[in-house]
């Protein structure tokens, strides 16, 4: 399977929207006021002193920005379209299209459900390099994105290490979403270089991208000087916003969406000022709050709605959308984290994301169950078959087949069926057979059959590794890193 050329989801149907299209306009006009009018507040001098030099209204002292329209409205026209994510292997490659979606997993998580006792552990950096590798063996996974944070390395330099055990067990496009200063960004850009092949070969074929996350309430927060140097190198900023619902921005729908977009497009502006025709993809990732004790989950029926929103909007500004979608507060794989799964997954790739990720994590993207991530992959695979549509033609109504097969007759043996017996959907964990194999073939529920999958893969999968010499640089940057970024 790890084999196989790229493959991929193309939206086919009307796609899923909770806001109209006159509204879409309402939520745009509205972020453009609260820039204009409240402006918002960033913690790095060099944004400040872009904007500045823009046209805008600073208050170096308070670190308030108040950006007029015009300085947005010019920045969404210099964004790049469409946006190309490569990777080490080019037959890996692709292009965010608005059309097609995408799988990545989730990451960042801080712990792991040991697959041999069931127990909860510290993540590690061996966690990071095995589930690149099972990314890089489903065939429905476009990209990586570190699920844990690997905890036994040092802290301050841990993302220079999960993208070693990143790009030497995968050769599909690998993100992160750990780094916040620029001094971070600087060797994570180095160590892509490295496997690009230099700094103009980056550039031409970005083999990484990064996620930098804005800070609800109106918040430009360290990140942003990490957004400009990604977006110096050519490595695509994907720009999320996170609002929690009721805490760090209103408790309303309408108010979060509109929070988070126009967050988005400050720091749309800032690189688009500074970087004119960089690429940018517009993320989002919502957590909505438990009513009763004021907890917040990435399931929550207002999350997703946010959520989908945001890629109203993101569709409006003709810009590529990253978002969550596989969010869970479920512990465990059980049913819980089925049903929030599936709803919240299913919600995202109707509503025609670009990419959603999520996969493999739990309790909001803390987790790592890696019987989870093969679960996923499956139901993802499931969502993609919808997405088709049906086609309505002779061949496929087929109502000669029908004529010839008559009244009492079966299909089986027809060549029509021959013909088309390919397209249909195949199950690598379901188990479709009567309860009596099922029970001799040891009962086992389709978490064992994936954490048995899962051990399978690891087992036998391999991947071409990185060149010595590639190697060698990694170990360079990573010490040097060390020595350098702040503690």
């Amino acid at each position: 399977m790890g084999d196989r050329p790229m493959s991929r989801g193309k939206l086919c149907i009307k796609p899923l929207e909770v806001i109209s299209g006159k509204d879409v306009e309402r939520v745009h006009l509205a972020s453009l006021d609260i820039l204009d009018q409240i402006g918002i507040k960033v913690f790095s001098e060099r944004a400040l002193k872009i904007l500045a030099d823009a046209g805008a209204e600073v208050d170096f002292k308070a670190a308030v920005a108040k950006i007029p329209s015009h300085l947005v409205t010019e920045a969404l026209g210099r964004c790049r379209r469409p946006v190309k994510l490569c990777a080490r292997n080019p037959k890996y490659d692709f292009v965010m299209d608005g059309e097609h979606i995408h799988l990545c997993t989730d990451g960042s998580g801080i712990g792991v459900l040991d697959t041999e006792t069931g127990l909860r552990r510290d993540s590690t950096k061996k966690d990071v390099a095995d589930t690149a590798r099972l990314a890089d063996y489903l065939e429905y996974l476009n990209i990586y994105y570190p699920s844990v944070t690997p905890l036994d390395v040092p802290k301050h330099s841990h993302v220079l290490h999960e993208l070693d055990a990143s790009f030497n067990n995968t050769e599909k496009h690998v993100t992160s979403g750990t780094t916040y200063m620029r001094e971070e960004a600087i060797y994570d850009v180095k160590m892509a270089q490295a496997v690009a092949g230099g700094e103009e070969e980056l550039r031409k074929r970005p083999i990484f991208s990064a996620i930098v996350c804005t800070s609800s309430p109106l918040l430009l927060g360290l990140t942003t000087d990490a957004a400009i140097e990604f977006a110096r190198a050519g490595v695509p900023p994907i720009i999320m916003t996170m609002p929690l619902v009721g805490a760090s921005s209103p408790v309303t729908i309408a108010g979060p969406t509109v929070l988070g977009n126009a967050q988005i497009l400050a720091l749309i502006t800032v690189l688009q000022l500074d970087t004119p025709g960089a690429p940018v993809v517009y993320s989002s990732v919502p957590m909505a709050m438990e009513p009763q004790t004021g907890l917040f989950a990435a399931a929550f029926p207002s999350a997703t709605m946010i959520t989908v929103a945001h890629i109203q909007m993101a569709k409006h500004y003709r810009l590529p959308i990253f978002v969550g979608g596989w969010g869970a507060a479920a512990k465990v794989p059980d049913e819980q984290a089925a049903y929030e799964k599936a709803i919240m997954g299913y919600s995202m790739v109707l509503a025609g994301s670009d990419i959603t990720s999520g996969p493999g994590l739990l309790e909001n993207y803390t987790i790592l169950s890696y019987e989870q991530l093969i679960l996923d992959h499956e139901m993802y695979t499931m969502m993609l078959e919808t997405l088709k549509g049906m086609e309505v033609s002779d061949e496929t109504i087929a109502q000669e087949v029908c004529a010839k097969v008559g009244h009492e007759g079966h299909f089986l043996g027809q060549k029509h069926t021959i013909d088309h017996f390919k397209e249909l959907w195949m199950p690598s964990l379901s188990d479709p057979r009567p309860y009596q194999a099922w029970a001799k073939d040891g009962s086992k529920s389709v978490v064992k059959v994936a954490e048995e999958r899962v051990k399978s893969i690891l087992k036998s999968h391999k991947v071409e590794p990185l060149s010595k010499s590639v190697q060698e640089q990694f170990a360079r940057i990573i010490k040097e890193g060390e020595d350098k970024i702040p503690k």
